[in-house]
């Protein structure tokens, strides 16, 4: 049975709120109870497990669904504007749309590819108002830092939802609100250390097969595949994100090229049958992104699986090298 919403927070939850605020350590054990309380056996409570710290969990049906949901929960208010990463993708924007939120487009860091709260604290006096809320996403599974977002959110008061739908091996703590997809490929969970806010979530529930009891062995062989690849396009004109294949995976593999290369590689490789995704910004509401429009042009992103043997492998790092 899934958490019943509540009418209004307890005095008791408005009293450890404050607690929280002021930085008075808790009894993580009482907490660990508290947070534990109402989830229901079965693929809730087996996610919630995952987590480092005790975290309440809904799995939703789609992205989008999970993603507007969570905004709604976290106070956006219907018109305002909600920032977001250059580099976030179509179904990042949709969730945000349909939000009813007005999505305004951020720079973001060269090296992680993604924006950090030092530099978006410079940008915020930039974005048209009224700001309702902000969604870090993760870089094509790499993981966002949860604990400096929870920290920016304590400084200023906006609601934060994280989208790190490519981050299932990645996000262990939910001390903001995180959406993340689920490993069998279909459907996404809200993690959250707040357990009021999930029981609050208000968005179609997952039904189907989540791919938890494959996870292992698809994880094996998905950083066994990465490994290889890696391994085969030695010395070629390619970067790797870092960690890639080695301390964690994902299911796209995103390289970047000589400056301005990006176009013109995906045009060859699509000529051999091999279809990348698009990377960079292409909405028109943004702030000035002079690395997002250079990654929109050195960086390739390619779809990646677990099921890739080595025959597939030398013939993809094949292609690549002709492409180069």
């Amino acid at each position: 049975m899934q958490p019943q919403p509540k009418a209004a927070p307890s005095l008791e939850a408005h009293k450890r709120d404050k607690l929280v605020a002021r930085g008075v350590p808790q009894d993580f054990a009482a907490v660990e109870h508290l947070l534990r309380q109402g989830l229901a056996p079965g693929l809730d409570s087996r996610l919630a497990e995952r987590f480092d710290r005790p975290t309440a969990v809904r799995a939703v049906s789609t992205r989008v669904a999970a993603l507007a949901a969570a905004l709604a929960v976290s106070g956006a208010r219907r018109g305002g504007v909600c920032i977001v990463p250059a580099l976030a993708c179509a179904a990042t924007l949709e969730g945000i749309a349909a939000a009813g939120l007005k999505p305004w487009l951020v720079d973001v860091d060269p090296y992680s590819w993604m924006f950090d709260p030092a530099h978006l604290r410079e940008r915020l006096g930039e974005a048209p108002p009224p700001i309702e809320a902000i969604v870090p996403t993760c870089a094509f599974g790499r993981a966002p830092d949860m604990a400096a977002w929870a920290a920016f959110h304590a400084e200023t008061g906006l609601p934060i939802v994280v989208d790190a739908c490519e981050g299932f091996d990645v996000v262990m703590d939910a001390p903001v609100p995180v959406v993340v997809g689920l490993p069998g490929g279909r459907g996404v969970f809200v993690a959250c250390e707040d357990a009021d806010f999930i029981a609050r979530l208000d968005a179609p529930a997952f039904v189907g097969e989540a791919g938890l009891d494959a996870w292992s062995g698809q994880r094996l062989r998905l950083a066994t595949a990465a490994q290889r690849l890696r391994m085969l396009l030695l010395g070629a004109s390619i970067r790797f994100q870092p960690g890639w294949g080695m301390s964690w995976v994902s299911d796209a593999w995103v390289v970047s090229l000589a400056e301005g290369a990006a176009p013109a590689v995906a045009a060859k490789l699509a000529a051999e049958g091999y279809v990348t995704n698009p990377v960079g910004p292409g909405h028109s509401a943004r702030d000035e992104m002079p690395v997002a429009d250079r990654l929109a042009k050195s960086v390739l992103s390619l779809p990646f699986h677990a099921g890739l043997g080595i025959t597939e492998l030398d013939e993809l790092a094949d292609a690549v090298r002709r492409a180069l």
